[in-house]
Parts: structure tokens; C-alpha cells; sequence
């Protein structure tokens, strides 16, 4: 019933890592929590507890997300694809150094305007928001996409 002083420290600790790191502001490095297998699966709805932190709100949702994306150069440094997907992330580049990232959510693939729908959190600050637009109205550079999104329909290179 009672946690042990060790484990109580190391969840204290998670949570102000959790708590200090956002897309915009002062961030901590985002490296992997040490957590077991059976407290690693989040519930989608679990999400809105990261709304102060794009790349943890874009990992809740996408949970291969790479980790060590802080800076913008490291988001860029992990795009695979030109081509939005339900389920990839959006690299956004902003005015800080941390640039964004963005779930995406929804795609219609008509050939116009082909319209890209974006679950984030902070790029209202301390926010958990959508936007839909063109991937140049958005201002997305690319994605990273999980293994197994591409399939025969996409065009163009990934």
C-alpha cells in the first residue's frame, strides 16, 4: 500500500522532469523514463496531463516517438518522411530554438487543398489544441513517421 522511499523519489523526480519540460520556455533534455513494461502503456485520453510539452503530448499519442528531441536540429535530425499520415508527427520549425512537434491526426487527401489536421500541445502555452491547414499553411517542414505507415498509395519519395 505504501511506496518505498526510493521509488517515491524516483516518481517525484520523473514528475518534475515531466513538469519543467516544454516546447518553448526552459526545457530538461528528453531522455527515456526509466519505467517498468507495465506502467509504459498511456491511455490516449491520458494525454492532456503533457499540454505544457509538445514533444511529450506528440509521444503520448505516437509512443515510438524517438527520444532526445529537445532542440529543433534534433527534431529535424529524425524526419523520414515528406508525407502526412495519420499517426506521424509534424516537425514545425518556430522562432525558438526548440522548434515544434504536432500529432497528426487526421489527413484528407484530396488532391486540394489536401488538409492536415494537428493535435499539439503548447503552441498555445500550457495548451492541448488542434489546428487543420496545408502543410505550408501550418509551416510543417516534415515528419517522422512510425515504421509501417508508408504503404503503395503514397507518392513521391519518403
Amino acid at each position: 500500500m505504501f511506496s518505498s522511499p526510493t521509488r517515491l523519489l524516483s516518481l517525484s523526480l520523473l514528475t518534475l522532469a515531466i513538469a519543467t519540460t516544454g516546447c518553448g520556455g526552459t526545457e530538461l533534455e528528453d531522455v527515456a523514463p526509466q519505467v517498468s513494461e507495465e506502467t509504459a502503456t498511456v491511455e490516449s485520453a491520458a494525454c492532456t496531463d503533457y499540454c505544457d510539452n509538445c514533444v511529450l503530448f506528440a509521444r503520448c499519442r505516437a509512443p515510438n516517438l524517438p527520444y532526445g528531441l529537445t532542440y529543433w536540429s534534433d527534431k529535424v535530425a529524425v524526419i523520414n518522411s515528406n508525407h502526412a499520415h495519420v499517426g506521424c508527427v509534424a516537425m514545425i520549425p518556430t522562432s525558438h530554438v526548440y522548434g515544434h512537434a504536432a500529432f497528426v491526426a487526421d489527413v484528407d487527401t484530396a488532391p486540394n487543398p489536401n488538409r492536415i489536421t494537428l493535435r499539439e500541445a503548447n503552441w498555445t502555452p500550457n495548451a492541448c489544441t488542434s489546428r487543420t491547414g496545408t502543410k505550408d499553411g501550418l509551416n510543417i517542414r516534415n515528419y517522422w513517421c512510425p515504421a509501417g505507415v508508408h504503404t503503395a498509395k503514397c507518392a513521391g519519395p519518403m
